[in-house]
């Protein structure tokens, strides 16, 4: 764990009303139903959706606060959450500050939770199908 990692209050915050969505591909058992294991799992996935698609929004007041910091992999998750915060600032300076990189890839998650709702959940068959073909799609 980094040291700035260590000093920050360390929490990733969603809207409000994207939670139940979160919730619903990351709760139970069904594979099927809910093609995530965790809601840091949606998170990733939405925030690199956004970033592709360059669609970056702010949260509203309404936040909800979804899991730790310590949640990201420091093999995986966080070198994809530092390049898109690079790529975003043009600043390697942005690495000294894990407050900031997390709030890029909050607003880009915030975008990009919309696109994995309409491609996962409002078309018809189940969620899992549905992410498989939205990937397809994007090769």
């Amino acid at each position: 764990m980094t040291d700035a990692l260590a000093r920050s209050s360390g929490r990733v915050s969603i809207e409000a009303d994207v939670h139940d969505l979160y919730k619903q591909l990351s709760e139970g058992s069904d594979p099927l139903r809910t093609p995530f294991r965790t809601m840091k799992d949606i998170f990733m996935l939405a925030a690199c959706v956004g970033f592709e698609r360059s669609q970056r929004r702010p949260l509203a007041t309404g936040k909800r606060q979804i899991f730790h910091y310590t949640q990201f992999s420091d093999q995986v998750d966080l070198p994809i959450l530092k390049a898109i915060a690079i790529a975003t600032t043009n600043d390697i300076q942005v690495l000294a500050d894990l407050d900031e990189i997390v709030l890029i890839a909050e607003e880009y998650a915030n975008a990009g939770i919309d696109d994995i709702r309409a491609e996962v959940t409002d078309q018809a068959g189940h969620p899992l199908w549905n992410l498989v073909e939205a990937i397809r799609q994007t090769e």
